[in-house]
Formats: structure tokens, sequence, C-alpha cells
């Protein structure tokens, strides 16, 4: 659904308020048409709180004459984070009043007033739509990312600059949009750190969250998001899908929309997947298979595991079983055959996860993760 989005509100007379804009709205005179922009970012005091609140510019611009100027006010904020404090949460088609109704309020304890229908009628100048896809089989993230590097998107975007940050974050970004699918958890455990080196920005409200789903396993989320910066970037790019209504919060507020805006931009990576060696006999991918066995007593066994897969690949069994039972005894391979297990293929089965998931587009909620893990251990 919609996560984080830019709206702008036209006004025609400059804005008045008592927001703790800097610098401060008064610091021109009323007759000056000229350009002037003014900031007012969350306060520290409403993050130590776990307070969300929106990021606002106020812009005022020269209008078509000297006596006349143009006003605007640009709200940019996450949506799910507004309402639930969190976007591992995420949003519903009937969840636009509560969206609404939430930002007013917000927007009033900052000491702006506004109407939820100006809200819904407000332009969208960017907009990100997302979908956590929630593994709890020990499916790794990193895994699945190192996978969708391997896609050739090049036949698709017109590709500036991919980055692949620490196996945890894919980030591709082209002329049109930026395409970001990241470990929702590991970008978490960065921000904890240091927000400036996590993807997401304005983490404060949603930590707690990442303390709670830290410490059940297995669980892993995967975030897939789409991003427009630019009005002209957003409507080629939704009248590529069909759409071809206003651009506006009420207009884009649509759950099979963002389905499929998110699903084709999907496609584009699974048409363009090596699939068949996705399950290969390379040492990383037999290993990653290895990981997702449930009675897995730690890495010590993962790594015989893998030591024994990868020395039978091609090996003449007998001799092996010989050189072992030479220098530790008759009864050596005996005791190694619990490491000869068949491995499952798991990875190409991890990208159809994602496919389904993105397919049943069921938003997901924290306590239903925490649940489902907690009955199954």
């Amino acid at each position: 659904m919609i996560d984080t989005i830019k709206l702008v509100i036209k006004m025609s007379e400059p804005l008045t308020c008592t927001a703790n804009f800097q610098p401060r709205l008064d610091a021109i005179h009323g007759a000056y048409k000229g350009y002037f922009k003014a900031v007012c970012n969350p306060s520290a005091a409403s993050k130590k709180q776990g307070i969300y609140q929106p990021r606002l510019t106020y812009t005022q611009r020269p209008g078509k004459t000297q006596l006349t100027a143009a006003y605007e006010l640009m709200i940019e904020l996450s949506l799910p984070k507004l309402v639930f404090g969190n976007n591992f949460e995420e949003l519903q088609e009937t969840s636009l009043s509560d969206v609404t109704d939430k930002l007013v309020l917000a927007l009033r304890d900052m000491g702006i007033w506004l109407f939820s229908h100006q809200i819904e009628g407000a332009e969208v100048r960017s907009i990100h739509y997302s979908k956590n896809i929630v593994f709890r089989d020990y499916t790794s993230c990193s895994s699945v990312l190192k996978m969708l590097r391997s896609a050739d998107v090049s036949r698709v975007y017109d590709v500036q600059r991919t980055d692949f940050r620490n196996g945890q974050v894919l980030h591709i970004h082209t002329n049109s949009l930026d395409i970001a699918i990241y470990d929702k958890l590991a970008d978490l455990r960065q921000a904890r750190t240091s927000e400036k080196r996590a993807v997401e920005k304005d983490n404060a409200t949603q930590l707690n969250v990442y303390d709670a789903l830290a410490k059940v396993r297995p669980v892993a989320v995967l975030r897939h998001e789409v991003r427009l910066g630019a009005k002209a970037k957003i409507r080629s790019s939704l009248e590529a899908i069909g759409y071809v209504g206003p651009l506006t919060l009420a207009g884009l507020y649509s759950v099979e929309l963002a389905q499929c805006f998110l699903m084709n931009h999907w496609d584009s990576f699974f048409a363009n997947l090596p699939k068949l060696v996705l399950d290969s006999d390379e040492p990383d991918k037999v290993f990653a298979n290895i990981l997702l066995a449930p009675d897995l007593t730690g890495p010590r066994e993962a790594m015989a595991q893998l030591g024994m897969t990868v020395l039978m690949q091609g090996s003449d069994h007998r001799g092996l079983r010989t050189l072992v039972e030479d220098r530790f005894g008759s009864h050596a391979w005996a005791r190694l055959k619990p490491l000869l297990k068949k491995q499952p293929r798991g990875q190409y089965k991890a990208i159809l996860a994602v496919t389904k998931a993105l397919d049943d587009f069921k938003p997901t909620h924290v306590e239903e993760i925490k649940d489902s893990l907690e009955t199954s251990t």
C-alpha cells in the first residue's frame, strides 16, 4: 500500500499559524511577494515521546504580477507511521478516513488548521508504494536479495546506479523511479546505531516493534518499495498500468492500484532472473538451503553439512569412505551419515513466496506475525 507521500496544498493567502517554522513565517513583511521558504521538522520532544509528526515545507513564490504571490504547504509523511506508529502494519482501502482524521489532528497539534476534504484533495508530488513480505521458515532476506541482484533489469529500466549494500539492501536508481528492496529488520537494527545509514528515516516510533519481533524466530521481513518522486513521473508511471485519474491523495489511495503497480515492477525482476541456477550446487546456494532446515542445531552442524555435501559432489564415495575409515577407524563413516542429508531446494521457492505475497496482497499486522510464530514454536 502507500507508505511515504508528499502532499501539496495550494493557498490563495499566506499561511498564518503557530507552527515552529524555520525561519519564522513572520520574518517577512506582509507586502513582500518574492520567494520565501520555511521548514518545520518533527520536534525532538515528540520523537522522545514516540509521537509521529509530518515534515512541513511552506513556500511562497512570485505571482504573475509584482503585487501577487503563490503560496503552498507541502506535507511529507509516512501514512502507516501516522496511523499505527510503524510501517510493519499496512493500510487497507477503508483506512483513508483514519489517515485524514489523524493527519488533521497531527497538524493541529503543530499549530496548523486544515480540514479532511483539503487533505483528500491535496496534490501528490511524491509517492512510495510498498509491501512487507514476511518469511516464517528461516528464509534469509540476504539470500533473496542476492538472487534478485542477478536479474538483468537493464533490459527493462534505464538504470543509473545500483547499490547492493552489505547484502541487506538492493537499491536501483532509474530516470523515472527508484526501487528499494531490503531487509526490514536489519534496517531497523542499523537505525538503532545510526539513522543516517538506514534506508528508512523517522524510525523512532517503531523501534519497539523491532524489539518485539527480534525476540521471536523464525521471522524475516523483506520490504519491496517503488518510489516515484515527481508529478510527471507519477503520471507517466501510473498511466503505464492504466490509471488516468487525479493525482490526489483520494485518487491514489487504492489497494488495487498499489498492488498492480508493485506487481508490475516485481514481474520485471522475476522475468529476468536466471531461474535455473537459483538452486544450483554452488556452495553459497547449497549453504542457504541448508540453513532452511528447522532442526538445525547450530552453525557448526550447518558448516559440517556444507562440507559433506560439497565433498560428495562428483567424488568417489567409496574412496572417501576408505580415507575416513583409514584415519579414524571403521565406525567413523557411520558417524558422518547424519550429515549426508538431501538438502531442500528452497531458493526459488523463496522467490515464488514473494510473488504469492504480492498476488494475495494481504496487509501485515505485527500481532499476527508474533502469534503465528509463538503458536508454531
